[in-house]
């Protein structure tokens, strides 16, 4: 359980008296999630989720419940935030950002067909595709830029310099040969769909969850995401068929452009190099990652391509 600031009873007491949700009655935090501080309240009233910012900035925040009440709107399954008695959704504590959501319901799966992913995502797509939500500007960009800003300061944990200059110098060459354009589709990605952040209830899945990586940037990103997660078994090879499995449902909601269809190769390797910006300086993380480039790498575009569209 990572709770990283202790709330006691009084303190949210005080919390909730800002809401109209009921008297605080117990509290205890989520087993998963280990960058905010997240717990499940209960009230007289209701059951509500309390997120404390431990490291977000209030605009980084307000993009997070900005965009959760317009998905609310368009009856997506994900937790709408609940505004206080002065109609606001944000609060402070010790200098923080805070926020109250609604709970969902339903469990968390690890082994879970990821059809119903593809098609939360798609659904996701339609609603907020050509959608700028407000302080996008303080989210993540998710591309070599961003990537090689990760990248140079978490190679300075390396203890080596030497190790820290070879794997930047190998990054940098494998960056320069991206092709991703400007002119793909743009809307919100999650950003995150590992199955952690998934409940599923009757079999179907319930609820979205964590839109703390959350950012607008092309949608193509989500899609590949989702490759990287529910195709590609660490220390495996990409499983082609289950590629197309989550193509053929992404579709159902939302259809792929041809130009996205021409840069998934690229947008795939895009987050391998995210998680090696975030991770150069672990070596099991950086090689199990790189090994993923070198796969990519063995294959060129268009037999990437063919594997996955050719008979459609």
């Amino acid at each position: 359980m990572a709770v990283k600031t202790t709330f006691s009873k009084d303190v949210l007491s005080k919390i909730l008296s800002d809401f109209d949700i009921g008297k605080f009655k117990k509290s205890k935090p989520f087993k998963l999630g280990a960058v905010q501080t997240n717990l499940l309240i209960e009230t007289t009233k209701d059951k509500v989720v309390f997120r404390y910012y431990e490291s977000r900035s209030e605009k980084y925040a307000l993009f997070e419940v900005n965009i959760l009440q317009h998905l609310a709107k368009h009856s997506y399954s994900c937790p709408a935030p609940i505004r206080n008695n002065h109609g606001i959704f944000l609060g402070k504590y010790k200098n923080k950002p805070f926020a109250l959501f609604e709970f969902m319901d339903g469990k968390h799966k690890k082994n879970v067909n990821p059809k119903l992913i593809a098609q939360a995502i798609g659904k996701l797509h339609k609603i907020t595709e050509g959608y700028k939500p407000k302080y996008y500007q303080f989210r993540d960009t998710y591309d070599q830029k961003s990537c090689w800003k990760n990248a140079t300061t978490n190679s300075k944990k390396i203890k080596s310099k030497t190790e820290a200059k070879k794997r930047l110098q190998w990054l940098k060459v494998e960056l320069g040969k991206l092709k991703i354009p400007n002119n793909l589709s743009r809307g919100v990605c999650h950003c995150d769909t590992h199955p952690s952040n998934f409940l599923y209830k009757n079999s179907k899945l319930s609820a979205v969850l964590d839109f703390d990586d959350a950012s607008y940037i092309p949608l193509l990103y989500d899609v590949a995401n989702m490759i990287y997660f529910w195709a590609w078994p660490p220390e495996k090879k990409l499983n082609f068929q289950k590629v197309r499995s989550i193509i053929i449902e992404y579709n159902k909601r939302r259809k792929l452009t041809n130009i996205e269809k021409e840069h998934l190769f690229d947008m795939l390797k895009m987050v391998n190099f995210m998680s090696i910006g975030w991770f150069i300086h672990d070596g099991p993380d950086f090689q199990s990652d790189k090994k993923r480039i070198e796969h990519l790498n063995s294959m060129d575009r268009k037999e990437f391509y063919n594997k996955i569209f050719k008979n459609e």
